[in-house]
């Protein structure tokens, strides 16, 4: 123990943290106490802590190793502290410097949660395979008071790099990736031989310091040194220093030490961080272009946005961008894991702990809350400074200090990652950029590296590319796999049972609000790659502001769109099961059900809970019965699905009891080959957004008016048993109604010309029903289907506002001429309807119609003459017709691409001026004889098929 109790430690602050390889780090104010403290930290057995400036005691501390206890008197009082591993003392740092990789191989860089390098903490970064980044190697007392010493030291422990200051060994040679050597006109290191013989071999860089003399005077004084010559080797030491004298080094004569000193810890940064470079598979690319992004050389203050999903290696390549360019920074700051760092210190703290590290000052020195805004912008608008914040999650994590940001100097970069795009906006980023997932190639090369397997070529192919779609190019999904017994975890994926993925699982909820949570879930366990305006009205119909969650899980790198479906990588979607598994070990207590097993289990044993809110269960190949109260317990439920993946007789949940209960909270009762003739007479479905009961056995729905004021969608198609539909004046929402193939359904109610916002109504093949009634108020309706409806004899009176509508096989015989009220028509099909005979000459009125279908109206055998262009008209097939000849009005038609005469026996002629239309025309099944004198002009045409 030494003791340092004399030091008069002033109303200043010093603070030394140690670490486990008896490092120090010293920050501290008053020249008299520096000097001192710094001379008893020179012996590795005595590590400085913190001392209360506001006393004015004497400091006593010591620590004989580095697993002793620190003892600390302050007056007369003793305290012990643990020990602080250097993991603590880490964790109690923000990052600062330039970050250190460890010696990793690649296969081990991969092992970490950002799948590229492990988490670094850039404070004091120790290498793995070496003591100190850097050792300085000099003769105590030699140099004037140390000075140059300790302000190269206190410059190189600013940028995070640790250092130990050797004291002339005799034979070993530092462990360090730099090692600096101070020489004087009296001083070379006794192991000068030793060292220059392990340069090399030994990945070390060294520099010499030429001190107060040139490299020609160190050479010429050589007399100084010939105590160190051995008898027999004096030609030996002639060389070493010779070799000496030529290495790239530094010479300190009349240049300011300074500068000089700045340029010592550039080069040590250069070296160490060209030390650390890691194989960054398929990120390459990436890199360079958020580097094109900074514009280093720009003199603006830029920032950067990182964004991508978790594990996709936003982490990883920020630190590759802070190794590549941290060295053109005056000032480096990079704090990791900040959400976490929030969320265990506080935003008071993370705010104090970063403005004191760049204004270079201990914290709690000075309270920033009482700081000036004029001082601090004057201070940090002199600074060109690097600033990456990580893992930025929810913008109050740095909304206390983000505004100091804006006011470094010029040339300044910020880069914030997040998985959370709406960050970005709310810092007012310069540029955000979308880190991308590896493409298969290197997907492949990731999951592949150091593996070794014993399963066939073709089948471990196989099984690389069905992990690699499963991965979706994740790194850290890769990393995972590649180490788990890949048989095995295919029959899980085919399965789509959950797979647990540390990290993933852990921070796929994070920063979700119970909504976004209840989203995410929902969509895992039941609606992937489904219709996105479908999945957002049922969820909608739960509370849950469905497009709004789809917004925020979007930006948050959970969720997907494309081609109007809403998606999620498989990896998320067996998170997001596990999420639901973990809920409990009783399969009925769980909110969400989708296990074929678990579902039966609990309808056959009654088991149902209120913890249950959702059932979706594949029937395809299950036959069982149920009680008639099996849902009396599920009082929560809110989507119930019975569906068959597969269409396969004489299968699904029977009910040879009846059925006395359905619970009222219900949003979706989707059930196929629903067994009973009617639903239960208790049901209240004020809440159902959705019914579907298709193939059913339902006769009628229910009896008496029902509340139905939130359901927007019917399906009851192939309800052959089903006679008639209930009064829907209740269900003012409604927007979809599908009967196609009720056979057995003989009149619509009148109630139906009530349902303002109904866009879609399909009757196709209701075979026994003869009218429908009157639609002009049917404002929003765009579809209307009444093809195979045979028995309708009369054009219906629809709404103006229909886009598409569909009558073939029915028995009309004429259209009226009040066709032209439909302006917003685009397609009007009425093929098979072998009773009609004419059409009206106003169809040409329609400007918007684009398909015309009178293929088989075999009684139709004039093509109206036309009296106005139709700009729109693409397709008109008149096959099997029996028109003889188009009149010349047919050129009108200067948007046709396609015209079909296939089987038109009656067919004679077309106009001269038709073949200035350059569309295709299909003839097959005629008599070709009678286009003889046709055949020459055929060449004007896009496209023609005869057979």
């Amino acid at each position: 123990m030494m003791d340092i109790s004399g030091v008069n430690m002033g109303k200043k602050v010093v603070n030394v943290i140690a670490n486990q390889r008896r490092y120090f780090k010293c920050i501290s104010y008053g020249c008299r106490a520096k000097k001192r403290v710094e001379r008893a930290a020179t012996d590795p057995k005595v590590v400085v802590t913190s001392y209360d400036g506001k006393h004015n005691h004497d400091l006593l501390v010591a620590k004989s190793s580095i697993h002793d206890t620190v003892i600390a008197e302050n007056s007369a009082n003793f305290v012990s502290f643990p020990p602080r591993s250097l993991k603590n003392v880490q964790d109690a740092e923000l990052n600062i410097g330039c970050p250190r990789f460890n010696s990793l191989s690649v296969d081990e860089a991969f092992t970490d949660t950002s799948a590229f390098v492990r988490p670094v903490n850039t404070c004091v970064p120790i290498s793995a395979s070496t003591d100190y980044d850097v050792v300085i190697m000099y003769e105590r007392g030699d140099i004037c008071n140390d000075d140059f010493i300790s302000h190269l030291r206190a410059s190189l422990c600013r940028r995070g790099i640790s250092v130990y200051e050797e004291f002339n060994v005799v034979d070993a040679v530092p462990e360090c990736n730099v090692l600096i050597i101070v020489l004087t006109s009296t001083y070379v290191p006794s192991n000068l031989l030793i060292i220059l013989d392990h340069q090399q071999t030994d990945d070390r860089v060294v520099y010499p310091i030429f001190y107060k003399l040139s490299p020609y005077d160190f050479i010429s004084n050589k007399k100084n040194y010939e105590r160190f010559f051995l008898q027999d080797e004096p030609s030996r030491w002639q060389a070493a220093l010779d070799e000496l004298s030529q290495m790239p080094g530094y010479t300190l004569t009349d240049k300011s030490e300074s500068e000089l000193i700045d340029e010592i810890v550039r080069d040590v940064l250069m070296v160490l961080c060209s030390k650390d470079e890691v194989n960054m598979i398929g990120m390459d690319m990436q890199v360079e272009e958020i580097l094109s992004l900074l514009c280093i050389e720009s003199l603006d203050v830029r920032s950067i946005g990182i964004w991508g999903t978790v594990g996709i290696g936003k982490t990883a390549i920020a630190e590759e961008i802070f190794r590549k360019i941290s060295v053109q920074y005056e000032t480096c700051i990079f704090l990791k894991d900040l959400h976490e760092e929030v969320k265990v210190k506080g935003h008071d703290a993370v705010r104090e702990e970063f403005l004191s590290r760049v204004l270079e000052v201990e914290p709690h020195v000075i309270r920033f809350s009482d700081i000036k805004t004029s001082f601090l912008r004057s201070r940090l608008q002199r600074k060109r400074v690097l600033v990456i914040l990580d893992d930025v999650n929810d913008y109050r994590d740095v909304e206390t200090f983000l505004g100091k940001l804006t006011y470094f100097g010029p040339g300044s970069r910020i880069i914030i990652t997040s998985r959370n795009r709406r960050v970005f906006v709310l810092c007012k980023i310069d540029h955000v950029y979308e880190v991308k997932p590896l493409n298969t190639s290197n997907s492949l090369l990731l999951l592949n590296r150091g593996t070794h397997s014993v399963l066939l070529p073709e089948v471990y192919s196989a099984l690389s590319l069905e992990l690699v779609r499963f991965s979706n190019g994740n790194p850290q999904v890769l990393n995972f796999l590649r180490n788990r017994e890949w048989q095995r975890l295919s029959q899980q994926i085919q399965k789509t049972s959950p797979i647990y993925i540390p990290g993933i699982y852990e921070r796929s909820c994070c920063g979700l609000d119970d909504y976004e949570r209840s989203i995410f879930l929902d969509i895992a366990c039941f609606f992937r790659r489904m219709d996105k305006d479908n999945v957002a009205m049922l969820l909608d119909g739960c509370g849950f502001s469905a497009h709004v969650g789809f917004g925020n899980l979007v930006d948050k790198s959970v969720l997907s769109m494309s081609h109007n479906l809403v998606d999620m990588h498989s990896f998320f979607q067996a998170t997001g099961r596990e999420i639901v598994r973990q809920e409990s070990q009783w399969p009925e207590y769980c909110s969400r059900l989708w296990n074929q097993e678990d579902i039966v289990d609990i309808i056959i044993h009654d088991k149902g809970t209120s913890a249950i809110e959702a059932i979706f269960l594949d029937m395809s190949k299950l036959k069982f019965d149920a009680n008639p109260n099996v849902f009396e317990k599920m009082c929560n439920l809110r989507l119930l699905k019975f569906y068959c993946s597969e269409v396969i007789e004489n299968r699904g949940v029977l009910l040879p009891q009846g059925l006395e209960y359905l619970p009222s909270r219900l949003r979706l009762l989707h059930w196929e080959y629903y067994p009973l003739s009617t639903l239960p007479r208790s049901f209240d479905p004020r809440n159902l957004v959705e019914l579907n009961l298709p193939s059913s056995c339902a006769k009628k729905l229910w009896k008496g008016k029902k509340c139905l004021e939130k359901l927007k969608k019917i399906r009851l198609s192939y309800s052959d048993q089903l006679t008639k539909i209930p009064r829907l004046s209740s269900a003012p929402n409604l927007e979809l109604l599908d009967l196609e193939g009720c056979n057995s359904l003989v009149c619509i109610s009148e109630s139906i010309s009530d349902l303002k916002k109904l866009v879609f109504l399909n009757l196709k093949d209701c075979s026994k029903l003869e009218s429908v009634p009157c639609m002009l108020d049917l404002k929003s309706l765009e579809v209307l289907n009444l093809t195979g409806c045979s028995k309708l004899e009369n054009f219906p009176e629809i709404s103006p506002n229909v886009k598409e509508v569909c009558m073939g096989g029915t028995m009309i015989q004429e259209i009226p001429s009040s066709i032209k009220n439909l302006a917003l028509l685009e397609k009007l099909d009425l093929e098979n309807n072998r009773h009609l005979k004419t059409l009206p000459t106003s169809i040409c009125k329609l400007k918007h119609l684009e398909t015309l279908n009178l293929s088989g109206c075999t009684s139709l055998d004039r093509f109206p003459d036309l009296s106005r262009r139709m700009k729109c008209l693409r397709f008109l097939d008149l096959s099997r017709t029996s028109i003889r000849e188009l009149p010349s009005s047919v050129s009108y038609l200067t948007a046709l691409e396609e015209l079909r005469f296939v089987d038109c026996r009656n067919l004679v002629r077309l106009p001269d001026n038709a073949w200035s239309l350059r569309f295709k025309v299909e003839f097959r099944q005629i008599d070709t004889e009678k286009f003889s004198r046709l055949w020459n002009k055929f060449g004007w045409l896009k496209k023609v098929q005869i057979s």
